[in-house]
């Protein structure tokens, strides 16, 4: 009689930690980074959804998000590792895949650039299994820690230039598979080209425009500075901020929900006759760069009017064939 009473008095003293232990090493969001500044038109575009939706200042950021960029504008992102990725004008990511522990400050991060350029200032890796890749239509490049910029030109070539650190390149095969018996590895002032289907050129020292960078990534190292000291409360912050904008993205997709689209061969009244003849034609589509790329002077249209077909967000390595993506 004595043993059952002592095993139900103390019983619960077994029971009750296990729950709290689970809750506890269950994370508390799906947040990896934060857009930490931006200028200009920039706009978000969730994963598995076709509507591009207006940024925040220190909101959060997660695996899947695609982000681009307008004229004369730009956008940083602060991941929860400390590192840096700044996207320049006119240009496109998707974080492909993204996953940071602020504690043991590890990442394991896949950023694939359609169109533009990209900075990256990656803090150097205190977890062995940490990584930290960007790819495009013709590249693959790996970093451990290091300062580099890499350039979609168009959907044939790619251009990789190393400031601090050491990077790996390789080019895609015809099944988007990176040649890695054909990699180079670039170091501080070197950089190289790679065209489609081809392993990269040999590497040279950098050249004029990717040494125009070098303002850029100063400033961003300078930044890098305070932002890592304040990250805790970044990520306290944008919890508030992702609050906010659930709210304003709900607003937004309700109002353009109520617009109905007109039938096939029915054409809204009062159209002008000359939209209602290029109605029908096929229209670029932003990353398809044209032959002819248009002057820096030009008019550049709404990001939100654009014509962009949504990527959809897959494994390095695996892009479709028809537009140069994975």
């Amino acid at each position: 009689m004595s043993k059952k009473v002592f095993f139900l008095v103390f019983l619960p003293l077994f029971l009750v930690p296990f729950p709290q232990s689970s809750h506890c090493a269950q994370p508390s969001t799906p947040f990896s980074a934060t857009l930490i500044d931006f200028e200009g038109e920039v706009l978000i575009q969730k994963g598995g959804e076709n509507l591009w939706l207006p940024v925040e200042k220190d909101m959060p950021l997660e695996q899947g998000d695609h982000i681009k960029t307008g004229a004369k504008a730009f956008a940083e992102i602060l991941v929860d590792d400390g590192s840096q990725i700044r996207l320049e004008e006119n240009s496109e990511i998707t974080l492909s895949e993204l996953s940071a522990d602020s504690q043991t400050k590890s990442i394991t991060a896949s950023v694939y650039l359609w169109f533009g350029r990209m900075l990256s200032n990656i803090t150097r890796f205190a977890h062995a299994r940490s990584k930290f890749e960007v790819q495009t239509a013709t590249v693959v490049a790996g970093v451990r820690g290091t300062d580099f910029a890499v350039e979609v030109t168009d959907t044939k070539q790619s251009d990789v230039g190393v400031f601090d650190g050491e990077v790996a390149v390789a080019g895609l095969d015809r099944q988007k598979r990176p040649m890695r018996e054909s990699e180079v590895v670039l170091g501080k002032g070197y950089q190289s080209s790679v065209f489609k289907n081809k392993p990269p050129a040999l590497p040279v020292q950098l050249r004029e425009r990717m040494l125009s960078f070098s303002p850029q990534f100063e400033i961003l190292k300078n930044k890098g500075v305070e932002r890592r000291r304040d990250l805790p409360k970044t990520m306290e912050r944008r919890k508030a901020v992702h609050q906010e904008n659930l709210k304003k993205w709900k607003a937004i997709r309700n109002e353009r929900g109520k617009k109905i689209e007109p039938k096939s061969g029915m054409e809204p009244k009062g159209l002008p006759k000359n939209q209602m003849e290029n109605r029908n034609r096929p229209q670029p589509k932003v990353g398809m760069e044209p032959k002819d790329k248009p002057q820096a002077k030009q008019k550049v249209e709404s990001l939100e009017k654009r014509d962009i077909n949504k990527p959809t967000t897959s494994p390095l390595g695996k892009t479709k064939d028809s537009m140069e993506k994975p």
